[in-house]
């Protein structure tokens, strides 16, 4: 016998455990929809800042019961640095980007009319130059490696050599003292050289042979005469002639000072530097260094009273993260994507609750 056509064959607890099932699943989408659109109407709107405000005043409301050391240590935070400083690459598009930036800022620099006395306190360029002058051994080492290069030795050969020629050819004694001697000495130079034209250059020749011989002499004494009258008053007399010099000087007018071109070239440099830095030893155990300084002094501390310290209080991050987060969220609610990712976070449990037991 054929069953009747639309008749459920099922045992009567079968069709029973269906039916709340069937139901179940349909009131936990309800609930479900209702629990996503409550949670998305928390970050809708005004009610988006109340619920960044109240975040953070929680999170820091916990961090003032967190000591620093109770976060991590400083070996996790040198393994970070030095693991992310490898791992995160300078690649050329993100060079292209820094170089359009730099370019972008030399721009305006070079069309701005703001004077380096408006940028730069006078009070704070005094402390640095105080500061500067103050360091006697890195002077007397600028002093010992410019005064010992081979660039200083040819400058001091050039001005010792024009000066002993000049003398010789125009302030000596006789020319002084003899009327008319100084023509006379020109109008045989003249004609000696005239006569004798290689004879000039032979001259040349042998004196600088001279001076180069006796440079070293002269060089030695320079630096003498360098450490000797480059005192902190001098130094400082000569900070504030920089400073008279400058001061007045436009933005613009320094940004003439530098090329275009070599904005692209330092970038590079840059890059090229950070990659030698960034894998070199020196780097770890200077961070290593630093850290642990940081967290023997702080560590002990809570959380909420290092980051007070440095400037960083709960009204500033609740302010700092609206104006960056804000419109990301709203954004966010805006394309979907918040629901969306709502609803995938909170689907798992109604799945898992309402479901199979």
């Amino acid at each position: 016998m054929r069953p009747v056509s639309g008749f459920d064959a099922r045992p009567v607890t079968a069709r029973l455990e269906w039916a709340c099932k069937t139901h179940a699943v349909s009131e936990a989408k309800k609930i479900l929809d209702a629990h996503v659109e409550f949670e998305l109407a928390r970050w809708s709107g005004d009610a988006r800042n109340e619920q960044l405000t109240e975040e953070v005043a929680e999170a820091f409301a916990w961090l003032g019961t967190v000591k620093l050391n109770q976060l991590f240590t400083s070996a996790e935070v040198v393994d970070w640095c030095t693991r992310y400083a490898q791992e995160v690459d300078l690649t050329d598009e993100l060079l292209k980007m820094i170089g359009a930036a730099a370019r972008s800022a030399y721009v305006v620099a070079s069309k701005d009319e703001t004077r380096l006395v408006d940028l730069v306190p006078q009070a704070s360029y005094e402390t640095v130059a105080d500061a500067v002058i103050d360091m006697t051994e890195l002077r007397e080492e600028i002093t010992k490696q410019i005064t010992t290069s081979e660039v200083y030795s040819q400058l001091m050969s050039h001005v010792v050599y024009q000066g002993i020629k000049n003398y010789l050819q125009a302030e000596n004694v006789i020319a002084r003292k003899v009327p008319g001697a100084s023509t006379l000495m020109k109008m045989g130079q003249s004609a000696i050289n005239t006569a004798a034209p290689k004879l000039e250059q032979a001259v040349d020749k042998q004196l600088t042979a001279f001076v180069n011989a006796n440079i070293q002499d002269n060089i030695r004494e320079s630096k003498r005469y360098m450490d000797k009258v480059l005192d902190k008053a001098v130094l400082s007399a000569v900070a504030g002639e920089v400073w008279d010099t400058n001061a007045q000087a436009t933005v613009s007018e320094l940004a003439g000072l530098v090329p275009v071109d070599a904005v692209d070239e330092v970038t590079d440099a840059a890059r090229q530097a950070w990659l030698s830095v960034r894998g070199n030893e020196f780097l770890t155990a200077v961070l290593t260094r630093v850290v642990d300084d940081f967290l023997k002094q702080q560590g002990k501390r809570k959380v909420a009273d290092v980051l007070a310290d440095i400037g960083i209080t709960e009204s500033l991050a609740t302010e700092v993260i609206i104006d960056v987060t804000g419109p990301v969220i709203d954004k966010a609610v805006a394309d979907g994507y918040l629901e969306a990712r709502i609803r995938a976070r909170l689907e798992p449990f109604y799945s898992d609750y309402f479901g199979e037991s």
